[in-house]
């Protein structure tokens, strides 16, 4: 007997599906409840590279199945792959038209409220107490460290998509959803701009190689928003690929992250690009999809499994 028609457009969405619409829906209320019709953002082929360039990355790590002649289950895989990106290429859609309305409706940011707590909380702010240890080669080190964000979290799934763990991979991947949807809503209702673009500093940012420079003309562009401060999605995100990491990997992988994830979020200091307590958010925000992904992945499992009693 068939599946209800609304548990089954649930469980054609999947958890990730549900998930991507909901906070879609749930960002267009809030922009437009603060007053600032979300601006159509076009970012031409890029979504369309960005899908390319994540299924050729599934599809390389699956290779070893095209290699041995099992040319229809790697098809098939690459299917199921290529549904598990595309919430990934909705989510930089989203954040393309959302986040650009952001600097339209908010007033004024918080900025003066997160560095006091964070002088309350250690006596001074993270990000002038490290004035004192700016280097060239320094920065350029913690540069290369704060864009380490995505790579770790596509690490952990590239690695379980070779070993055919797709539940994980999925269960992976909706954390790294969940979290960045959820920022994305406190970026609106705790609006905050990055300490670097709201005070002035003693001692300047420079890079020995000018790859600081690069990066930060490249997380600007990307960003096309300044209210972007709380909580910390590098944070957030690179928390999640550690004990995913942990959980789910070799330690030999757990331990090659360990370090670039404790690099990474004291880059986000360093840099100046976030208060402490971004970063304490970061780490609840971390803790609340860990725990949340592997629960929604069994909720509709077992939607899928429970058929109606015949009436």
């Amino acid at each position: 007997m068939p599946l209800p028609p609304m548990r089954q457009v649930l469980c054609a969405l999947g958890p990730d599906g549900c998930v991507t619409a909901l906070a879609v829906a749930g960002l267009l209320l809030v922009v437009a409840a603060l007053g600032g019709p979300p601006p159509l953002q076009a970012d031409g082929i890029a979504p369309l590279v960005l899908l390319a360039v994540l299924l050729g990355a599934t599809a390389a790590a699956r290779l070893p199945l095209l290699v041995a002649g099992h040319r229809r289950r790697f098809a098939r895989e690459q299917l199921a792959a290529a549904r598990a990106w595309v919430p990934f290429v909705v989510a930089y859609v989203c954040y393309r038209v959302i986040v650009a309305s952001m600097n339209g409706v908010v007033g004024a940011g918080v900025e003066d409220q997160l560095k006091a707590l964070d002088e309350a909380l250690l006596g001074v702010s993270p990000s002038f107490w490290m004035q004192r240890f700016v280097d060239p080669w320094l920065t350029e080190l913690m540069a290369l460290a704060y864009g380490l964000m995505f790579a770790l979290p596509l690490g952990v799934m590239l690695y379980l998509c070779a070993r055919g763990r797709w539940d994980d991979f999925r269960t992976v991947g909706l954390s790294v959803l969940a979290a960045f949807y959820i920022g994305l809503i406190g970026y609106l209702l705790v609006p905050a701009r990055s300490p670097r673009l709201c005070y002035d500093y003693d001692v300047p940012l420079r890079g020995a190689l000018g790859l600081y420079e690069a990066s930060s003309w490249a997380w600007d562009s990307l960003q096309a928003v300044t209210y972007d401060a709380f909580p910390s999605l590098h944070t957030a995100i690179s928390t999640i690929a550690l004990v995913w990491a942990w959980r789910l990997a070799p330690r030999a992988l757990f331990r090659v992250y360990l370090p670039c994830v404790i690099l990474l979020q004291i880059s986000t200091l360093y840099l100046r690009q976030h208060y402490f307590v971004d970063l304490i958010g970061g780490w609840a925000l971390a803790a609340l999809v860990v725990w949340l992904a592997p629960r929604l992945q069994l909720v509709f499992a077992r939607m899928r499994a429970v058929q109606p009693l015949p009436t």
